[in-house]
């Protein structure tokens, strides 16, 4: 017996040296990239912010002293350009949504629902991702709709999504927290956001994760820049970026994981709201010659046929009103990587920025107030441009391709794009930004 089991050793002894076992293969990198919405660099960089989970990951790795958004300052233009690495005079988005309406004689609106394919013109990460094989999983994430996605929660989650399906066969999330998502306040969609992404991780092990939370946002814009409601609010975005960490160690995905924090733009207090449609009222413009679309810091104007009579006019108008700050050349909206109307028919053809204070809101426009001077209730807004020190964004990077470099100088947020690609092993063919060599291993 002791003989024929001496034999059989030997013979798997000789079969394991003439047919040596292959060397495990090296796990895929993951990139878990957490968009903070309205997060500023400078709220970030209060010491006393409890953001207990942040301050980690930016002690073992790295960070930027600030983010520089692009143009304009608001939030599908900058999510999409963190994950194409190009300016908007590229990636064609502008506005949160399409916009429609414009040169029509009707007030422009933007609307929500529209396909990803007519929103944006040039690939993502996560179309490249996609077609290099990887799986991928976006929740809350922008200009989305009908994207390369293997797992997606869109920000008005549907019952007939694969993940939304998944989440309610296994009790992670109620029919009642479904039909009544958007009835809850931001904090609530947040959390339900975070527990699919949690889950995603936990189920299907993704190698790009993009989560967009948009509670600080809504505090901001109901409260202004660094109140109670922002700090506070800070901190229950601390705890969700914990939870989703703690669902990348309980996946077993932790060695693999650079997770990737970020803000789209941060956030000014304001006192005085105008409607830029009356501005144009006043100046004896009429709406079948131009109309206006509000977007907080800055103002569109589109002209339904453009004149430089007209232009002039328009120009004239914003320049004497006293919320504007600025009405930039066509040089200079072009300088700021902003489409033309020769390119991109959602492009305008004027563009009006408004004063630290002051936001255009055509909704919610007191002109009462801002024709007398009398403070109106404190609110937020962002849509300024790019270089006021308020609009910065966050960055923050850690994990398993990121050295401790410490803090980094500011850089533009196309750069994102870049180094997940970098990170994934993805082409950045195309790409404006470039890979943050200096943090990553």
């Amino acid at each position: 017996m002791r003989i024929r089991q001496a034999a059989a050793i030997a013979l798997l002894l000789l079969t394991s040296a003439m047919y040596p076992q292959a060397a495990p293969q090296p796990r895929k990198p993951m990139a878990v990239v957490i968009s903070l919405d309205a997060f500023g660099a400078s709220l970030l960089n209060q010491p006393l912010l409890p953001v207990p989970t942040l301050r980690a990951l930016m002690k073992s790795g790295s960070y930027a002293r600030s983010m520089q958004p692009v143009n304009p300052t608001v939030t599908w233009p900058n999510h999409t350009s963190m994950v194409t690495g190009v300016s908007p005079a590229k990636h064609g988005l502008i506005a949160n949504g399409q916009i429609t309406d414009q040169r029509t004689g009707k007030l422009p609106s933007v609307e929500f629902h529209a396909e990803k394919t007519a929103l944006v013109h040039v690939p993502t990460v996560y179309d490249r991702a996609h077609d290099a094989g990887l799986v991928t999983a976006e929740m809350d994430w922008v200009a989305i709709e009908h994207a390369n996605i293997d797992w997606s929660f869109f920000e008005r989650p549907v019952a007939t999504s694969p993940l939304v399906k998944e989440m309610l066969a296994d009790g992670s999330m109620t029919e009642a927290e479904l039909v009544n998502f958007t009835k809850g306040q931001q904090a609530f969609r947040d959390r339900i956001y975070t527990r699919a992404a949690a889950y995603s991780i936990r189920h299907h092990h993704p190698d790009l994760v993009l989560l967009h939370l948009l509670a600080l946002d809504g505090a901001e814009h109901n409260y202004g820049y660094d109140t109670m409601a922002g700090v506070n609010t800070a901190e229950f975005l601390d705890g969700q970026v914990k939870e989703v960490i703690d669902a990348v160690r309980d996946a077993g995905d932790l060695d693999r994981t650079t997770f990737l924090i970020v803000s789209d733009h941060g956030q000014s207090s304001v006192h005085h709201t105008v409607d830029p449609n009356e501005t144009l009222k006043n100046a004896g413009i009429l709406p079948s010659q131009a109309t206006a679309l509000a977007e907080g810091g800055a103002a569109y104007i589109y002209e339904s046929h453009r004149t430089p009579e007209l232009t002039d006019k328009i120009r004239a108008a914003f320049t004497a009103s006293a919320a504007t700050d600025s009405v930039p050349t066509d040089a200079e909206v072009a300088a700021q990587g902003l489409p033309r109307p020769s390119d991109n028919p959602t492009a305008f053809d004027v563009l009006v920025y408004a004063k630290e204070d002051w936001k255009f809101d055509g909704e919610k426009a007191s002109r009462h107030n801002s024709i007398s001077g009398m403070d109106e209730k404190q609110t937020g807004a962002h849509g300024y441009p790019n270089t006021r020190p308020l609009m910065q964004s966050i960055f923050i990077a850690s994990g398993a391709a990121i050295r401790p470099a410490g803090e980094q100088p500011s850089f533009p947020n196309v750069d994102v794009a870049a180094t997940i690609a970098q990170i994934l092993g993805l082409s950045q063919a195309g790409m404006d930004g470039k890979p943050l060599t200096a943090i990553l291993k």
